[in-house]
Parts: structure tokens; sequence; C-alpha cells
């Protein structure tokens, strides 16, 4: 938490007077000459106002807080197919860049994930590995030893972008490309690479020797269909992030009411994304421009464990990922097997491990994507069933996993996921969702809490709607509001980009966002090596 700079000095400035009369008191005149407790405090705190004042008045411009370093200070130097030199004109100064940085911030471009993922996927998409021409070299590390190639995380149809932004800013044709270095911890290493078209002929590019496994030594923790359970030789961490397609889709970011007060949260948005309404309700428009449908109940989370389709698992990443889900819940088996005794519990819970770290051995000799033959897949289901009392909490959940895998993936099977299914998916990827349900107790009073749990006993609870809209990613726009430093870098940059972690796509970022900014005038340059990131955590 930052402390203003006013309360600064008024606190210093009192603590000094007070300091001062007590030194005096020592050195010179006695202890018992110092004034009674109460005047120390009414004369430090009216020497602690005057000295803010001034300091507000006319040292404020003088001596301007200093800016702090963004984390991981510059990205490296972008990888330019051109070879022609760039002329460098004159930043834009004073009306003209605020009003550039107002258009951006009032035009927010978010990513609207694509569920199920269409074939062909286009030039917009997280993960997998790039599409671009022959000639574009994969970036590596600069800022930790050996050189490894950094991964790939997303990419951009330029000519898209373009068709969204009011700034008239960001590259016109061809692809912009994203790539990081994902074992985590500082520095962290990151490139925008700037590819101009036309595209016609470009091509998946093949992945790099040398391709560090994602997310380092997190890996096995991250991926869904890994294990940190298993021997490490086994756990078969994959080399590419999941490959997710999606619009890049610009929205009007709703205004601040003229009748919000300074202080309120309204205000707040301003600066930062808003969490609140109308942004949630902006959204909901903009995933379903032909029209919201009706708000329903949400009432999957109980449902029961059963097979979700004939063919389940219908590929080795699910029989990964339920193996993974049985060594996880028997890391701690203390409700389990609770009236068995001990020497056959034990016995139990060893084979248990055993048979899913088999299956799981097994499974990691087939690439991820591949289909289980229906008779292979009987078996393991039979196999499954056995375990009910470890796969059955959180089932909806896991049976979701296995859907998203499978389209990251690619994976040969994702044919046979049925339509049903594929919709309850898709819920996870949208930008916002209403949802109905029961009224939440109201503990106000104590009359209210009766009252609401006296019309739950009757079953007359009202029926609400609410509103489901995490901050998505995003170029331009407000950034979210972290423990970080971005704020002294709003007046006089642009946030280029916005990323946090998403889970239904696999992609994992820690407990925060990383936000990259540019300058108005870098950016129409093309300078992404300009690029700043301030990686906070909340």
């Amino acid at each position: 938490m930052k402390i203003p700079r006013a309360l600064t000095v008024f606190v210093c400035s009192a603590g000094i007077l007070v300091t001062l009369a007590i030194l005096k008191a020592l050195v010179v005149s006695g202890m018992d000459t110092l004034p009674p407790v109460r005047m120390l405090v009414f004369a430090g705190s009216m020497f602690g106002l005057v000295a803010a004042l001034i300091d507000w008045g006319l040292l404020r411009d003088v001596f301007p807080r200093a800016r702090r370093k963004p984390f991981a200070g510059h990205g490296p130097t972008p990888l330019r197919l051109e070879t022609a030199a760039v002329s460098i004109p004159p930043r834009a100064q004073g009306s003209q860049n605020d009003a550039l940085l107002e258009r951006a911030r009032q035009r927010p471009i978010v990513f609207r994930e694509l569920c199920p993922p269409p074939a062909p996927r286009g030039l917009s998409f997280y993960g997998g590995v790039p599409v671009g021409p022959p000639s574009l070299a994969w970036p590596r590390a600069r800022n930790k030893p050996g050189d490894a190639p950094l991964s790939f995380v997303m990419q951009w149809d330029s000519a898209e972008l373009a068709r969204q932004d009011v700034t008239g800013l960001l590259p016109r044709d061809g692809a912009l490309y994203l790539f990081a270095d994902l074992t985590w911890g500082e520095p962290f290493d990151f490139q925008f690479v700037q590819v101009k078209g036309p595209s016609h002929g470009w091509t998946a590019l093949p992945a790099p020797d040398g391709l560090p496994p994602i997310y380092g030594e997190e890996g096995p923790y991250m991926v869904p269909y890994c294990s940190p359970r298993v021997a490490k030789e086994l756990q078969d961490v994959p080399r590419l992030l999941p490959k997710w397609p999606f619009l890049s889709t610009a929205f009007s970011y709703p205004a601040v009411p003229e009748d919000a007060g300074a202080h309120s949260e309204d205000a707040q948005a301003e600066l930062y994304w808003n969490d609140g309404e109308r942004v949630a309700e902006a959204l909901l428009l903009l995933e379903h421009p032909q029209g919201v449908p009706a708000a329903k109940r949400r009432d999957r989370e109980h449902a029961r464990f059963a097979r979700p389709f004939a063919t389940f698992p219908h590929d080795y990443a699910a029989v990964r990922v339920a193996a993974a889900k049985i060594l996880e819940r028997l890391r701690r088996p203390e409700s389990l097997l609770r009236n068995a005794g001990e020497i056959h519990r034990q016995a139990t819970l060893e084979q248990w491990r055993n048979d899913a770290a088999e299956h799981y051995a097994l499974a990691a000799t087939h690439p991820p994507g591949t289909r289980v033959e229906p008779s292979r897949s009987d078996e393991i289901w039979y196999w499954m069933e056995q375990l009910e009392e470890l796969l059955a909490p959180g089932w909806s959940s896991l049976v979701d996993e296995c859907v998203n895998v499978s389209f990251g993936l690619n994976s040969e099977a994702a044919s046979a996921l049925p339509p049903d299914l594929v919709e309850l998916c898709s819920e996870n990827h949208r930008l916002a969702a209403s949802y109905l349900h029961d009224e939440y107790p109201d503990h106000s009073t104590p009359e209210a809490r009766a009252s609401w749990e006296a019309r739950k006993e009757l079953g007359a609870l009202k029926e609400v709607r609410s509103l489901h809209a995490p901050c998505p990613n995003h170029m331009f726009g407000p950034p979210s509001y972290v423990q970080g430093s971005v704020e002294e870098y709003l007046e006089e940059w642009l946030l280029l980009l916005e990323l946090s972690s998403r889970r239904p796509i696999g992609h994992e970022f820690g407990e925060g966002v990383l936000q990259f900014l540019i300058r108005p005038s870098d950016l129409r340059d093309g300078r992404f090596d300009q690029v700043k990131l301030v990686a906070s955590a909340y």
C-alpha cells in the first residue's frame, strides 16, 4: 500500500519537531522543562500540517515523486524481418498524446475464446506453435544462461486487430507474436515480434530443439494431464501451451456516471478495470451480439459420478487427467477406508497408487491427443468405476478439464465429444454469463437473518440474477488494480496487453497479472523493444 506524499511529509515533519524538542531538553535545559505531552502533540501536528501545505502548494512540481522501474525492465530487441532503417519521428506530446490514451482506454480489445475451436483456426490464437513465414526465427532467452528458446504464448492477426483499433497505432497487416520465458521467477524474458504481411502461404513453424517444458519445475503441477506424483522421467510435461483460437473484439468501456462521487467505486473505474455490473453487462452483450439469452440456474455442480459418454476416456490425455487426480487425492488419504483394518487399508491404498501410476505411465507412451480404442476405453472406465470414492468429488470439473484438454491438443477424439457436454464446457470460455440463484442470506440484522431463514424453510426464497464476468485478457482499456506499480505509467503509457491465468485453456501465469505497457509513439513506430512489463500479484 502506498502512503500519500502529503501524509508522509506531515508525519515526518511532526516527528522531527517532537524529536528536536526532546533532544533540546535532554542536552540543554533538562527534561523537567519539556512541555506536557498534549502540547507536544499539538505543536507537532500544527508544524506537520504547515509543512504538508507548503509541500503541496510550492514543492510538488519541484520535487515530483520518483517513478519506480517496472518488474523485469525492458523486453529484448524485437525480431524485424524488414531491413530498412527506421526513422523515428518525435514523440506525440500534450493533448494529442492524451487523446490517444483516452481513446485506447475507452475501447479495450478483448479476446473471445472460441469453444469448440473451429477449423481452420485462423491467425489469432493462444499456444501451440506460431503460424508465420519460414524466415521467422524463434526468439531465445537473453537474460538467463543457456540461450533456451522462449515459449510461444500467443499471436494476433494484425488485420483483425486493426479493424478494432480506434487509435490507428497497431500494426495493419501480417501478425504480432508474444514469446516468453514460462519457467517463472526473475528475470522474466519476453519478446513481442511484429511480422509484416501479406500472410498468404504462411505455415505452422516447427518447435525448435531445446525448447524447455512449459512452466519449468512447476510444469507437473500446472498441466492437468501431468502429475508430480510419478517419477520425473515419466511425467512427460509438454513443451507447448495448449492452442486456443480467439476473436479480437473491441467494445465501448462504460463511462463513469456523471453523478459519481470523487471517492466512489465508479470513479475508480476511470483508472482501473471495474468488475461492477455495468462492465459485466457490456461484456455479456459482446458475448451475445444477437441478444442476451435468459438467465438459467446453475445446478450442474452436483452432477453424479457416471460415464459422461460411451467412449470416455476418449484420448490418452483424459486417462492421464484421471490418473493424476487419483494420485493427488491419495496424498491425503486420512478420510479413505476408515472402516477397514489398518493392514488391509494400507495395502489397498498402495494398490490404488500403483494402479494409477501404471495407467499414467502407459498413457504417457502415447501422444496425449491420441484416441483410445473403444475396448481399451471400456477397460479403463471399469478401473475408474472401482475408484468412485476418489473421483466423485469434483467429477464435473474433471470432465470439463478433459474436454478442454482435448480441444487444446486438437485431439483425434475431439469429434467424439457430445454437443451437450461441449455446450456446458463452453460456459467457462465466455466473456460473461448470467445465472439465477436463490437470494443470499441477509446478515444485516437478526430480524433480516430470521426472515431469510423462515423463507428458506418455506421454499419461498426470491430468485435473483447475477453476472459472472472476470476481467478478460485484453489490449488497451484500463488495467486491473493489483499490488504493482502500473499506476505510475498510466499518464504516458498505453496498456498494450494484460494477461492473467486462464485455467479453461490451460495457461497459467501465477496469482496475478502480466501488464505490458508501451508509449503511443513507440507503438506507432513498431518499436516493441520499448515494451515494459509490470508483473503484479494479488
